[in-house]
């Protein structure tokens, strides 16, 4: 349907493939025009580089080119000398990643106050979609939890001793990110109640074991 009211109406159509890389999704093999990806996250895999990446097919390329041209916008060569040596690692770092978030899912998802966002397993949320299209899922997650007490929510963030405290996930780290209902905008469908709160995680390379003892100390604080 999306690709007929594409087809109808001339319009580009664009994914933000971040999350899954090429790597879980070919967006152009499904009809995307242009796939962008955060070269910042899993890409370099050390949260060490700025940079992105703009996959096209021959429809939009010459508009690319154009304006590439104009803007000159160009790579450093630091940061394209670090990307192209994470790239190299990928693979295997996106699979341990995968297999240390679906332990992480799995525990979560015995917890009353917590309403996983993550396709881990069969009845998942956006579990259809994700088994149709993607081949594999990343370490990132979000988790509505259900609590009267935001400062308890925060508790639970801020006492969590292997995950550190940040934005720019994709790294080797474990991070966690309590959201603010103004960094929300209007994302309505994500049907936050009035006593949930999201808090965005990060899944990284560090022993699940440690990391979902870490979890466990933290949850006793939201009430």
């Amino acid at each position: 349907m999306g690709l007929k009211i594409k087809e109808k109406n001339k319009l580009f159509s664009v994914i933000d493939n971040t999350w899954g890389t090429p790597y879980y999704l070919q967006p152009i093999k499904l009809g995307f025009d242009m796939s962008i990806v955060s070269a910042t996250k899993y890409y370099s895999g050390h949260s060490d580089v700025m940079g992105g990446s703009l996959a096209v097919n021959k429809r939009v390329f010459k508009y690319v080119e154009k304006a590439n041209k104009i803007t000159g916008l160009r790579l450093g060569p630091d940061d394209a000398y670090l990307i192209i040596r994470g790239l190299r690692t990928l693979d295997v770092r996106l699979d341990k990643h995968q297999e240390n978030a679906k332990k992480i899912a799995n525990f979560l998802s015995k917890n009353k106050k917590v309403k996983l966002l993550y396709p881990h397993k069969k009845g998942s949320y956006n579990y259809k979609m994700w088994k149709k299209y993607y081949s594999g899922a990343s370490g990132l997650m979000g988790l509505k939890i259900k609590s009267k007490s935001k400062k308890s929510v925060l508790k639970f963030v801020n006492s969590l001793k292997l995950f550190g405290y940040g934005y720019s996930w994709g790294g080797f780290e474990s991070l966690a990110l309590q959201q603010e209902f103004r960094e929300l905008g209007n994302r309505k469908y994500l049907g936050l109640a009035k006593d949930e709160h999201l808090v965005r995680l990060h899944i990284g390379l560090e022993d699940p074991k440690d990391l979902i003892a870490d979890l466990k100390q933290a949850l006793r604080h939201v009430k």
